[in-house]
């Protein structure tokens, strides 16, 4: 019995011992087959567990896996805000996305992350940004690559061009696609190539002749008048970062202008009628010649003559000017302008223009007016006072005070001190842009009425009358109180005049501001920088769709501060913010019409396509993880300035800033690659990218 165990256990261990090696036999094919493959023996990351068993990590091969491997490496950090990156809002996952620091650690971080976080997708590089809490992972355009890789030394290549209008003929051929030669640099037609009609959407060499090639292709967007059409045109000359050069918006007197996506616009304009009291500064030239006394007429009809004129060369000091006149001309010439100077500067001199025989240097100011009732006006109590004086630092006691023209008291058109602005000149408004404002308006389908209580302001306010504006917004721009549309007054610049909002309908501004940012009818036009991503996407990835994941871009158009546009109260000279007018790192999308998405049926996209957010860059935080060699707009308005939304933008070496939505800036698309996608081959560095086919 003793024998027969031992023989037992021998043949036992034999047995298990074999097993052992085919297991260890297999695990080593497994390993070899993956290298012959080149799917790369680290994208599995595998491990033998106490049994012999192959263990291999959920996410090991995939890009989410990188991003989360990155997180624990100290390269990426795992963002735990507000977010949703689904219309059906359910998803789990943790999101990681790349960080770096600031400082001089921090930017070396920045740099290596560069040089981990490339991928090649759809033939196109892209840089990782974060992932999703779908599990995707969001990427952002990188070029073209060059030999598979996705060096930063790339040169350019075709792209977009900032919208413009081309006389288009129904005799040129158009295509639903183009071909580029990029041995002779020139496009062709493709696709289906047709005559006799345009539409929108087509590519066009403005040729008769089917075949024929051009270096600049013309992409048609929207008739404009007549035959002329709004394009985009298709050169060689994009940088590799990008697809192309376009404006946010192409047109910007509207807040509507801030959307992705747009409807009703609301025109800002702006009215100014100030003027200063003295014209400009310029540098001085020692050709001419100065005096201390001037003439007019006496000498030379109509014109001006100095007495005893000297040449500015002989001056020892530029400030011996001051209280002089000047003219350009010759020691014995005459001009139909002369100079009164009232300050130096360096080597430049601030001076009071005469003209039309006016010789005063001195204005006459009071605190009140007397209305004559002939179109004519009295200054009550007057003071004189002289230019050089109120330049040198008398000006502070006329601010808001009233004068006519030089010394004279009485006028007809009477002027209002406003305030001192740079260069120490005041601005003045004329007594016939004294208007009405009021607090609300009524409207009975077809003329608005100033209602509630009415205030009677000059159309420069000071401080304490824009202090009244801020809450009597509404007014005809005139003396009545009724009108058709009816103006509401959003901002006061002390350059530009009074910036203000026509309403038409019966809105008021509170239904405006609704209507251009948040409706449900809000997003039906596409923006300018829209129509070349679709554009752009038509072209290069339909075929990989499958592989993108439809995910939210938000176009975050919720308001941090109304400033001006709140009826009931707000800073004139401010603007009105939105919530990315400021840093954030906040990926939550308040309003589902900024929730741009192909399953969203108020912000739906053609294609599963967007830009980056700037909440999206912020956390990025370092500069140098953000920039490329080009600026590069986001999808984030920042703020309404005076008459134009500006929207968030990555600069070239400094982060993030804001520019005017009309500005050309680069185009850098972002896609989201479905949950599991993983990579074949590659490391994720610039000359060895992940490659996901």
């Amino acid at each position: 019995m003793i024998v027969g165990r031992i023989g037992d256990n021998m043949f036992n261990r034999k047995f298990s011992s074999n097993i052992r090696r085919k297991k260890r036999m297999i695990i080593s094919s497994i390993i070899l087959l993956v290298v012959f493959l080149g799917i790369g023996y680290s994208a599995f990351s595998t491990n033998l567990g106490i049994n012999g068993t192959l263990n291999v990590s959920k996410y090991d091969q995939t890009l989410y896996g990188v991003l989360e491997k990155a997180a624990k490496k100290g390269y990426a950090r795992e963002y735990t805000g507000e977010h949703q990156d689904s219309m059906a809002g359910v998803g789990t996952e943790k999101i990681y996305h790349w960080y770096a620091p600031t400082g001089t650690a921090g930017n070396t971080l920045a740099n290596e992350i560069l040089d981990k976080n490339n991928v090649i997708f759809a033939d196109h590089c892209w840089k990782m940004i974060r992932t999703t809490d779908t599990g995707g992972v969001k990427m952002i355009y990188n070029g073209e690559p060059e030999n598979g890789q996705c060096l930063n030394t790339r040169g350019n290549h075709v792209g977009y061009d900032s919208r413009t209008t081309q006389s288009m003929s129904t005799t040129y051929y158009y295509g639903t696609s183009y071909t580029y030669d990029k041995t002779n640099n020139v496009f062709s037609l493709d696709g289906t190539v047709t005559t006799g009609t345009i539409q929108t959407g087509q590519y066009t060499c403005k040729q008769t002749i089917s075949t024929g090639t051009c270096a600049t292709l013309y992409l048609v967007d929207t008739l404009s008048s007549g035959t002329t059409y709004y394009v985009l045109p298709l050169n060689s000359n994009s940088n590799y970062s990008q697809f192309g050069m376009l404006p946010f918006n192409q047109n910007r007197e509207s807040l509507a202008y801030a959307g992705y996506m747009y409807n009703t616009r609301y025109l800002t304009e702006s009215e100014n009628h100030q003027y200063n009291i003295y014209t400009n500064n310029t540098t001085i030239n020692t050709s001419w010649y100065y005096s201390d006394t001037i003439d007019y007429g006496n000498i030379v009809t109509n014109q001006y003559t100095l007495t005893n004129p000297i040449a500015i060369s002989t001056l020892s000091d530029n400030n011996e000017l001051v209280g002089k006149y000047v003219l350009s001309t010759g020691g014995n010439g005459s001009d139909t302008k002369a100079r009164y100077i009232l300050a130096i500067s360096g080597n430049r001199i601030y001076y009071r223009e005469l003209i039309s025989g006016d010789l005063n240097i001195t204005l006459t100011s009071g605190n009140s007016y007397t209305d004559n009732g002939n179109g004519t006006y009295t200054i009550n109590d007057p003071t004189e006072f002289t230019y050089i004086n109120w330049y040198n630092g008398g000006y502070h006691s006329n601010e808001g005070k009233y004068v006519c023209d030089g010394s004279n008291s009485t006028c007809s058109n009477l002027k209002h001190l406003v305030r001192l602005t740079y260069q120490n000149r005041y601005y003045y408004g004329s007594i016939e842009y004294k208007y009405k404002y009021s607090d609300a308006v009524t409207y009975n389908g077809t003329i608005y009425t100033l209602s509630g209580d009415i205030k009677e302001i000059w159309d420069i306010p000071n401080s304490d009358e824009q202090a009244v504006i801020a809450t009597h917004h509404y007014s005809c721009l005139d003396t009545g109180t009724t009108c058709s549309p009816v103006y509401y007054i959003s901002n006061y610049s002390s350059l530009g005049g009074l910036y203000y909002v026509k309403l038409t309908g019966g809105s008021t501004i509170t239904t405006a501001i609704s209507d251009m940012l948040n409706s449900n009818d809000v997003n039906q036009i596409s923006s300018t920088i829209k129509i070349g991503i679709d554009a752009w996407y038509k072209k290069y990835m339909t075929n990989y769709t499958s592989k993108i994941e439809d995910t939210i871009y938000c176009n975050d158009r919720s308001i941090r501060t109304l400033n001006g546009w709140d009826p009931n109260g707000g800073n004139l000279e401010s603007y009105l913010y939105f919530k990315n007018g400021y840093p954030t790192t906040d990926l939550s999308c308040a309003n589902i019409t900024d929730r741009f998405s192909i399953a969203n049926t108020k912000a739906k996209l053609t294609y599963p396509v967007g830009l980056a957010t700037y909440s999206e860059t912020q956390l990025l935080n370092n500069k140098n993880i953000k920039a490329t060699a080009q600026s590069y707009f986001l999808l984030s308005p920042s703020y309404f300035e005076d008459i134009v939304p500006d929207i968030n933008y990555v600069l070239p070496s400094t982060g993030a800033g804001s520019t005017a939505c009309s500005t050309k800036n680069g185009v850098r698309p972002v896609v989201s690659l479905k949950p599991g996608t993983e990579y074949v081959s590659g490391n994720g560095s610039m000359d060895n990218p992940y490659v996901v086919e």
